[in-house]
């Protein structure tokens, strides 16, 4: 079955992100991305203009068809644990193993055909990595369909993570560029060091403690900007959690997470003194002009008694 949602915004990420968020889609899911139409700038910035639109898709498993037939099910039910029970007197029980998440092979870059928009992507980012001084480093790919995992692991990788992966994040957003020179959409998606792992738990983590917040003093919390990846961990995190939702407010780079109480709305949380943080993180500011400084009267003393007299 695949489900599919479209999403706008002022931007291709922001219409992306509005896509997988009515998408309801994990992060271990393989989202598919289809861009529909760019945005447009509005003529003279009044007239005409349109918000981009993506439609993003994911193939899941088909659902098993429910039966109405209740008694037959219930008595089926009760069968199946009758022969259980008699099992488990007989034999001892065993310990099931665990069934660990399958993982996407990634084979080293040498093997990566190099006309490839995986290919592509790696000989750029080799090149960055060289005028960086980052040598010795072991590179791979995991290939799917429409994207691939780009994963480097060596030493003195903290230049190019950046701070909280803003290098990263950039360097991501340049080798999907010279992945898709050729036109087409293909996700890129880089790994430093494990850095998206330990990222994302962190900003599990994070999500947790703010919902908890939020459901305890029922006042909305805003989280520092992010980027759109981080931001749908967030939104990921949070729908596992009752009582609190999530919503992307802002622009750019000032675009980050609100998350409010169930049934509330989305807006900025008001500070002590009860106003409203801006999207730059300061004060709102006040309609209020300021009076001019007060000035001692004159005194009689001061006016001249007779008007200025010219000399002829």
């Amino acid at each position: 079955m695949i489900k599919e949602a479209i999403g706008f915004g002022a931007t291709v990420d922001e219409a992306k992100e509005d896509a997988i968020l009515k998408l309801g889609a994990k992060i271990e899911e393989d989202v598919q991305i289809e861009i529909i139409s760019l945005p447009k700038k509005k003529v003279l910035g009044l007239f005409g203009g349109a918000q981009a639109e993506v439609k993003a898709y994911v193939e899941r498993p088909d659902k098993p068809a429910k039966k109405n037939n209740k008694p037959a099910k219930k008595a089926e039910t009760q069968a199946k644990t009758e022969k259980k029970e008699k099992s488990q007197k007989q034999e001892p029980k065993k310990a099931e193993p665990k069934v660990e998440k399958a993982e996407i092979e990634a084979v080293d870059q040498s093997l990566i055909d190099a006309t490839s928009p995986t290919g592509k992507a790696i000989a750029y980012l080799n090149a960055i990595l060289k005028n960086l001084g980052c040598e010795n480093l072991n590179v791979k790919a995991a290939v799917r369909e429409n994207g691939a995992i780009i994963i480097v692991e060596g030493e003195g990788l903290g230049v190019v993570i950046g701070h909280r992966g803003e290098t990263l994040d950039a360097l991501q957003h340049l080798v999907s560029l010279a992945a898709n020179n050729s036109g087409g959409y293909f996700k890129v998606t880089l790994n430093i060091g494990d850095y998206r792992e330990k990222r994302e738990e962190t900003l599990k983590g994070l999500a947790t403690r703010v919902a908890d917040q939020v459901k305890r003093n029922s006042r909305n919390r805003a989280l520092e900007p992010m980027s759109a990846y981080e931001r749908r961990i967030i939104h990921t995190a949070v729908q596992e959690i009752e009582g609190v939702c999530s919503a992307s407010i802002g622009e750019g780079k000032n675009r980050r997470v609100v998350i409010f109480p169930e049934g509330g709305t989305p807006n900025m949380p008001r500070r002590e003194g009860g106003r409203r943080r801006n999207d730059r993180g300061g004060r709102k500011p006040s309609n209020t002009v300021a009076s001019a400084p007060t000035r001692e009267p004159k005194r009689d003393t001061d006016i001249p008694l007779y008007g200025k007299i010219s000399k002829e």
